[in-house]
Order: structure tokens, then sequence, then C-alpha cells
């Protein structure tokens, strides 16, 4: 095993059941707010600060949340302050290391807890099922909790996004002592999923992303065999990055490799149209005929077969997988239409990475061929920008006209001379320009020369809560 990892292969015995309370700095996160409701669920007492008062954050606290968002040691809840050796804190890799809130709890002695320190831990109770890659992930991880949560096999699953339908991102259909598999997203920032030894591990797809973690590709790859090799049973791996990682015979787990005309695993007789899809689905062993997924694109066919192939190893049977692919409600922000009629189309998408935006825009030409098409794009941190600027540049131009936001820091610190203006000098296509949320109205109208528009909204940052107020805004423009 490479040294280089070994910290991360040994897992605390899990403490959630050792505090009453427990105080989430940065809950408003997608991974924070999912282990946040399992803490509620047991019984623990959850307190937490967001510096942004959004909308999971609001929901949080409809479900019982105590939640601040200012950022000082006067704000944390009396609760937190007078129980010291009680309370758990979880914080993530966001919270940077100055902070007036970890910095109280660090000198005053509290448990302190990463996020995936605490995932993992979970998991190290229960057989999991991890899904990682640098795209696809949170699609693939929900459709499998979705058909996990129709079959009959007591389950949890933490997925990277709101699911529609059960309108949260923690999925499970038993009680919480009677669960028997843990589905989780294994996130490679910061390199958080070598906290995990799942039973069976997905990898999606593995494009150069996280500069700030990773020094090179070659350093990325090296994380995600690692990840693979703390695999105990099965491993699904998309076949490009089988090919990229040289998986062979020593390799612990099983492998199988999937793809839409590559891999063990492969989709035949596609039949694709704005909501959705229909395709066979072929293994060496079976063949599943006339699969059908409501969800457009053809990157969504490869993660279905992976959920399918893994929920096949988990003993679910063709007939109940079928069922509940057909009826899976989609996620939030993933390909998400949030305005059709005549005239315009619009869909929202939580795309952030160049290869996420080629698959997005891909998708959107097929369905939409001739059809004259705007992506409002949110970059999103200040070193992916830079890295990868060029890229961003070249999948955005395949639009006709881009909007680009100011970019979302997140995390980070500005950099000097980054900015939305890199991508911008580098775009091709015939229409751009620089734009804040104020000025959209005069830029969103019907053009003349087009007698179908489509919108695109893209990004990870803020401009999801935006979503609505934008789609309110073509709807007056687009009657």
């Amino acid at each position: 095993m490479d040294q280089t990892f070994s910290s991360y292969t040994h897992i605390p015995e899990c403490p959630i059941k050792q505090y009453p309370f427990a105080y989430f700095i940065g809950i408003g996160g997608i991974g924070m707010s999912a282990l946040a409701r399992l803490l509620v669920a047991k019984g623990c007492r959850v307190f937490g600060y967001d510096r942004t008062d959004t909308d999971l954050v609001k929901t949080l606290r409809a479900e019982g949340i105590t939640i601040h968002c200012e950022e000082t040691i006067a704000a944390i809840p009396e609760t937190i302050r007078t129980h010291p050796t009680q309370t758990l804190v979880v914080y993530t890799p966001a919270i940077p290391d100055n902070s007036p809130l970890l910095g109280y709890c660090s000198k005053q002695g509290y448990a302190l807890q990463t996020r995936a320190a605490l995932l993992g831990a979970i998991s190290n109770t229960l057989p999991t099922v991890a899904v990682a890659g640098t795209h696809g992930k949170t699609t693939t991880s929900a459709l499998i909790a979705h058909m996990l949560h129709h079959s009959t096999l007591p389950m949890v699953a933490f997925v990277g996004g709101v699911v529609q339908g059960y309108e949260t991102n923690l999925l499970h259909n038993s009680a919480f002592d009677a669960v028997e598999l843990m589905v989780a997203e294994a996130d490679e920032f910061n390199r958080s999923f070598l906290h995990l030894c799942p039973t069976h591990s997905i990898v999606t797809s593995m494009d150069a992303d996280h500069p700030e973690t990773y020094a090179s590709l070659a350093d990325m790859e090296a994380s995600y065999l690692q990840f693979l090799r703390q695999t105990t049973q099965t491993i699904v791996v998309h076949h490009k990055v089988a090919d990229r990682l040289q998986i062979g015979s020593d390799h612990p787990a099983t492998c199988l490799t999937y793809g839409l005309h590559q891999g063990a695993v492969q989709a035949t007789n596609i039949v694709a149209d704005p909501r959705g899809s229909c395709f066979d689905c072929v293994t060496k062993d079976t063949c599943m005929t006339g699969v059908q997924l409501p969800l457009p694109g053809f990157h969504n066919i490869e993660n279905a077969l992976a959920a399918i192939v893994l929920c096949l190893k988990l003993g679910l049977s063709q007939t109940d997988i079928r069922l509940a692919l057909a009826g899976f409600p989609g996620i939030k922000r993933r390909f998400s239409f949030v305005l059709e009629n005549e005239h315009v189309v619009c869909i929202d998408d939580y795309a952030h990475h160049p290869m996420e935006i080629k698959a997005l825009v891909a998708s959107v030409r097929t369905l939409y061929p001739h059809s004259h098409l705007t992506i409002l794009f949110q970059p999103h941190l200040f070193s992916r920008t830079h890295a990868y600027y060029k890229a961003f540049s070249e999948q955005l131009s395949l639009a006709d006209r881009v909007l680009l936001l100011p970019i979302y820091p997140a995390r980070e610190a500005p950099m000097p001379g980054v900015t939305a203006e890199l991508i911008l000098h580098a775009l091709t296509c015939k229409q751009k320009s620089l734009v804040t949320m104020a000025a959209l109205e005069t830029l969103l109208t019907p053009l003349p020369e087009a007698k179908h528009q489509v919108f695109l909204l893209v990004g990870a940052g803020d401009i999801g809560e935006a979503v609505v107020g934008i789609t309110d805004l073509l709807r007056r423009l687009f009657r």
C-alpha cells in the first residue's frame, strides 16, 4: 500500500452515539446537511453555522435545527458553549484555519471531526456503496439510493444533491438502527474519499480537477487507485477510467467496466428525447431490454448503467430495477427543466467543470439542434478558473451566446489577476459579455432572429439561489 495515504485507512470508532449535542460549522454544505439530518434522526440535538442563509439552511431550520449566520463566538448557541465535553463539532475543509468558531472550539477542548472523517466512521459500521468521480457521482448515487429505497433492503443514503420527490439528500427506507447498507458519495476534494473503506465502489469519471488538492493528474490518479484498493468486494469503473488507471488483477475487488459502447456493461438500442431515454442494458450474463430512464443526456445513460449493475450485484431483481428507474424523480439542479413553452426552454444545471459543460451542451444540441443557445455561467473557485479557463472557454464557445457572472469564491480568497475575464477573453462564440444578476433583464430578451431559444443556467455557486427569479423573468419575457 502506498504509504502516502496510509493515514487515511484507519477509521476511528463512530462517535455519533457518544455525544448528545452536535455543532456543524458549515452546515449548509450538501454533505454536512445530510450528516446533520442523520444525527437529528438519531436523537442528537444539532446546531450549526453557515455564512449564507440559503434555501437549504432555511429548510434545515424548518426541520428544527438552530442555525446562525454570524461568524462570532457570541453567536455560538449557549447550549454548545456550556456543554464542551458533550458536544461533537463537525467542520468542512471550506472553513479556514483562522475561523474564530473553529479556533474557539479547538481551544475549549471540544471533540473535533471533519465531515469526511465522520462519514468514514459511520461507513465503517455498515456495508457501504461509495460512488466517486469528478462528474456523475451525484446522479449515480441518487439512482442507486432511489432503487434501494424501493427495495426491501434496509438502507440509508447520503446524496450530494436534493432528490426531487423526497426533497432531501438523506434517503432511508427503515429505522436507522435496522439499516443494513449505506450509500455515499465519495468526494475526491481534499482526498476526502480516502476516509472510506467501502464494500462496493463506482468510479464514473476522472478528469483533472481540484488543483488546490492535487499537484498533477498523476497525483489524482494515485488517490483514485488507493480508493479502489480500499474497496473490498466490487468495483464498477467507467471503461475510460479503467484504461487510464490500468486496473488489473492486483486489485483485491472484482472489477466491472461500463460505457455506452465499450466495457463489460453497455447500452444498446438507445432512443432519446428531451425528457429521457430508452435503452437495453447488456452484460455478459443478461440483457435488460427497454429500460426507461426519465433523465436526458447520454452521460446519464452511462450513470444508469453503473447503478443498474451495482444494484444487480446487491440482489435487486430486474423487475424492481426497471420499475424504480422508470419512476426516478430527478435531482434538483441536474439537467432540471425549469421553464418550457413553444418559445423558450430553460434548463438549470450544477455543471462546474469543463467536461461537465461539454456533456451538457452536447446533450442540449442533440435535443434542440436548431435553437439559439445562451449559457449563463458562474465560474466556481478562483483556483479552478485559473487552472482551466482555456478549457472552460472552449466548451462554453459551443453556445451561440455566453453570459459570464463573477467567480463564486466558495472557500477561497481572491487570487491576483484571476477573474471571469480570463474565460471571456478566450471565448470564440459570436456573443459574449460579463454580467451581473442586476443586469440580466436587459440581456435575457427574445432575439428577433431566433425562433426558439434555450437558456442554460450553469454553475455550482449561488446562481442556484437565483434560478426562481431568472425563471420568472424569462416567463414574463417569453409569453
